[in-house]
């Protein structure tokens, strides 16, 4: 195969190079708009079908008049006259807001303190009523709009707009401005490293450049991939690094083999025919391990994994193709002068000794220490081994029994949003911003009917149960609910389903007889959202009156009573009730931060309350036929649990895949398990450091997603090395006993994959300097798992193994043992 690709590249070269330059032409439309398809929303990333996303079709479907809270103005103050500066910027803002947008409408929300005192905040929800209105671009220019309130009223609080839609506006440009610092200073990176080594400025021109054309036709794939699947922001910063890291070890390895056969003697022709054979097949090979690594991850139902691994696994074939075409036809076409302005006989001439100077330094510093570990790694291999394993036990301890996290909010960007939601989240219960919803569907719907009534100059909207409901249904969720908000102290509040009616009777039933007591008693229990509005029928019917007072007539023989009006407006208007009656909305408030790890586990206990035998389900079977626990912590819980589960599957299938390759490749029987179990261990080695560095040291949870995606792309990535060290000790064993082909490999090959190790490495370090928190844990987890892969694993660990295994390594069927 790869003879016939050298024939190929040695004939065409210019054919070659004119290809890749029209497919890159082709694909500029496509990257152009590249952007336009990514996902900047977490929450909106499915693709796993559970209870909790099946709860929230419901919502989304049935649940009309919810609140909705994708844009919200966060106004905080600090005592009364300030509270009353806040809500005349809130006037002002609703005047100039909606006189720029017909769409949009700002409502007040109310006013909420954390400890009942005169500091707190107010809230605004700024929603839109036109579907297909970019609400989340339009961010930038709602918060000028806050800055004009502001100085009309001249009035300056600390407002915050946040929200969904908010969020995802400060996220991609944070995203925007993260690219722009990682990206020079990779590039910046590999052209020192390649510099340094080759004493070349082209050489260190080319391969990032290769890599650049690459790139830009994955990115035509990733709007193609966009258009049909959610792709989150964060899959183009890792595309990048990876093909920046990847593409440029691959190049290396083939021009590194080039002018090491050049350096011995042979011409032009031979040199790129070896260099492609040889070093082609290893990083093939390589190239085959890390798509498989990625392309696992496409097996995962939840849309974020999948189009991740899809994408990462496209951006790695077309490096790869690359690497094994474009590369050779550059080199073809250059020859030598791909080294300038060194030449052939300068390294020679380092080799030999004969030259002097700050390279040949470096060279000799280099040789010397490849030199010193062939030794080192042979003559103390059961010491290394040995340290390998005590090193290994409390690495797996703590990779074992350290708990991940799957708070979404920690690892958002630093923003003016992110600042909005914490303010929220202190001055009110945290769960207030992201509510855990039950959703119950009920056997028969509970609304009789609904509509609206004239009373005097007004329109006042109404519903009406059924008999049943007030007799059964409305009790049995008010009960439900009632026993909910007082079993666990995490709930800060809790609301379902309810009926003025019902509560009437109940405060009356404690002995208070007095209407006027009874109702003003309910009415202090409600929250400040509906007082107002409930405070408006009382004034037209008066605050003595009873629930089954008469407002006006719905239909010839129906009547609209005052419970059936307040009624509209606790349940209907505050989207605890579907439109159809089908449907309940029981909305629990945790005092603790939505997806905590305290709100993870209150909605694990939940579920068990209504789904175990003998709870909720089972209790109310007659009225119920199921429940949904959901939300946005509860959807993420969901789909960390299934993810978990499903990868479960994914490792094993990729490490099978792998072992089946090597052993296709190596012919040999222990050398893949010898491979897994090394790889194995650099990845528990590495989401330990992670642990301890973000979760130890920095305080920063490591997010549940990092370590399992984690553990399948290092799989392929940090196979690499192994490969390319395993497939040189394959090659030299045609003319070298085991421990000498090992020997040779560590002293020849090792060069190249330490300079490999912290390419990649490095790329991916560059992330630390980027504003998530997700992204440093991905950068910091995948630079630090390639470097201890690259230059302490495959660097001492590996070499020291297979002297301890000798020709053990090799046994493997005849039929396999091509060039072994």
């Amino acid at each position: 195969m790869f003879a016939k690709t050298a024939d190929l590249i040695v004939k065409h070269s210019k054919a070659v190079i004119a290809l890749w330059i029209v497919v890159l032409i082709c694909a500029v439309p496509f990257i152009m708009r590249s952007g336009d398809v990514l996902q900047y929303d977490i929450t909106e990333m499915s693709g796993v079908s559970t209870e909790s996303t099946d709860g929230q079709r419901i919502l989304d479907e049935y649940f009309s008049n919810s609140l909705d809270l994708s844009e919200i103005l966060v106004i905080s103050y600090e005592n009364a006259t300030e509270l009353e500066q806040a809500k005349a910027i809130f006037a002002s803002f609703k005047t100039i807001l909606e006189d720029r947008y017909d769409v949009l409408t700002a409502t007040y929300y109310g006013e909420f303190s954390k400890d009942d005192n005169d500091v707190g905040i107010s809230l605004v929800a700024i929603s839109c009523n036109a579907d297909g209105f970019d609400i989340t671009h339009e961010t930038g220019n709602i918060r000028e709009l806050v800055a004009q309130a502001e100085s009309s009223t001249g009035y300056h609080l600390k407002a915050y707009v946040t929200g969904n839609a908010a969020i995802a506006y400060d996220t991609e440009k944070s995203s925007v401005e993260d690219v722009s610092k990682v990206d020079p200073l990779s590039i910046a990176l590999i052209f020192i490293l390649l510099g340094l080594f080759f004493y070349a400025l082209v050489t260190a021109v080319i391969p990032p450049g290769v890599v650049g054309v690459a790139y830009g036709i994955a990115l035509s794939a990733v709007f193609g991939i966009g258009c049909v699947l959610d792709i989150y922001y964060v899959t183009e910063m890792l595309v990048l690094v990876t093909m920046l890291g990847a593409g440029c070890d691959y190049a290396l390895f083939i021009i590194s083999r080039y002018r090491d056969e050049a350096k011995k003697g042979a011409s032009h022709e031979e040199a790129l025919r070896t260099a492609i054979q040889w070093a082609g097949e290893s990083v093939f090979t390589s190239g085959l391990a890390v798509i498989i690594g990625f392309g696992a991850l496409s097996i995962c139902s939840f849309s974020l994994v999948r189009s991740m691994g899809l994408v990462l696994a496209i951006g790695i074939v077309i490096a790869l193709i690359a690497a094994l075409t474009l590369i050779p036809s550059i080199l073809n076409i250059l020859g030598e002068r791909i080294f300038w302005p060194s030449k052939m006989d300068i390294y020679r001439s380092i080799d030999s000794g004969e030259r002097k100077g700050l390279y040949a330094t470096l060279c000799k510093m280099s040789h010397g220490y490849f030199g010193w570990l062939s030794v080192f790694t042979h003559r103390y291999a059961v010491p290394i081994v040995v340290a390998w394993i005590v090193i290994s036990v409390p690495a797996t301890y703590i990779f074992l029994t350290t708990e991940d996290s799957s708070d979404m909010i920690s690892i958002m960007p630093q923003s003016e949003s992110v600042d909005g939601l914490n303010l929220i989240m202190t001055q009110t219960d945290g769960g207030t911003i992201m509510p855990t919803y039950v959703i119950v569907e009920m056997r028969d719907p509970i609304i009789s009917g609904k509509g609206t009534i004239s009373v005097g100059d007004n329109q006042v909207p109404y519903v009406q149960w059924t008999d049943a409901a007030i007799q059964y249904a409305i009790p049995a969720l008010m009960l439900i609910n009632s026993e909910i908000e007082s079993k666990y102290d995490i709930v800060g509040s809790s609301n379902s389903v309810t009926s003025w009616a019902v509560l009437y009777e109940q405060v009356k039933s404690s002995g208070i007889t007095d209407p006027v007591q009874i109702n003003q008693y309910i009415y202090g229990q409600l929250p400040s959202a509906v007082k107002t509005y409930i405070g408006a029928y009382f004034q037209m019917a008066g605050w003595d009156s009873e629930p089954s007072k008469i407002i006006g007539a719905a239909a010839a023989g129906t009547y609209v009573t005052l419970s059936n009006d307040i009624d509209y407006i606790l349940n209907c208007g505050t989207g605890l009730v579907s439109d159809d009656g089908r449907y309940v909305n029981m909305m629990v408030i945790t005092s603790d931060r939505p997806m905590s790890d305290g709100t993870m586990a209150f909605i694990d206990d939940l579920k068990r309350d209504f789904h175990d035998a003998g709870g909720y389900d089972q209790e109310y079977s007659m009225l119920i036929t199921s429940t949904y626990v959901s939300g946005t912590s509860a959807v993420m819980n969901d789909i960390s649990k299934e993810v978990e589960d499903q990868f479960s599957v994914i490792r094993i299938v990729v490490i099978a895949l792998l072992i089946v390759l090597l052993f296709l490749i190596l012919g040999s029987y222990l050398t893949p398990i010898r491979s897994m179990i090394t790889i194995v261990m650099s990845i528990i080695w590495t989401i330990a450091l992670t642990h301890t560095v973000f979760t130890t040291m920095m305080s920063t949870p490591v997010l549940w997603l990092v370590p399992i995606v984690l553990f399948v792309v290092l799989l392929g990535l940090g196979m690499d090395y192994d490969i390319f060290l395993t497939t040189r000790i394959k090659e030299n064993r045609n003319m070298m006993s085991d421990d000498e082909a090992i020997d040779d490999a560590v002293r020849k090959a090792g060069p190249v994959i330490s300079l490999c190790s912290l390419i990649m490495g490095g790329t991916f370090l560059t992330m630390l300097l980027t504003s998530s928190s997700l992204l440093q844990e991905f950068g910091f987890a995948l630079g630090v798992g390639i470097l201890i892969e690259g230059l302490l694993t495959v660097g001492f660990v590996v070499p020291a193994l297979m002297h301890l295994m000798g020709r053990w390594s090799w046994a493997g069927p005849s039929f396999l043992k091509r060039g072994a």
